[in-house]
């Protein structure tokens, strides 16, 4: 009995394909010229408000972020560490209860 080539040609053809695309990157580090690094200290004044569009630009601008990102409970958020972003963190009625960096 024969063995027909394509039904061993696709799953060779599939690993190669799968083996493409899962090739990892080196993660790019984040551009450290230019401004200072976020402090979340200087707006811990802003724990127990609630978080709205003016509040994320005057606590982008007070901390010296350059990248905002506000975090519900239960929200998916990546890994990544990039030292001038401002995180909020709110709970569930929008609530800041936490400002961090990174």
């Amino acid at each position: 009995m024969a063995f027909p080539r394509a039904a061993l040609l696709s799953p060779l053809a599939l690993i190669a394909l799968l083996a493409a695309c899962s090739a990892s990157q080196e993660p790019q580090p984040h551009d450290t010229s230019g401004s200072a690094d976020c402090d979340a200290a200087k707006i811990d004044y802003l724990i127990g408000q609630n978080v709205s569009g003016y509040i994320e630009r005057k606590a982008m601008q007070e901390s010296g972020a350059s990248d905002v990102r506000t975090l519900r409970p239960d929200d998916a958020a990546t890994m990544d560490f990039n030292p001038k972003r401002l995180n909020i963190y709110t709970d569930p009625d929008k609530v800041i209860i936490k400002l961090a960096c990174g």
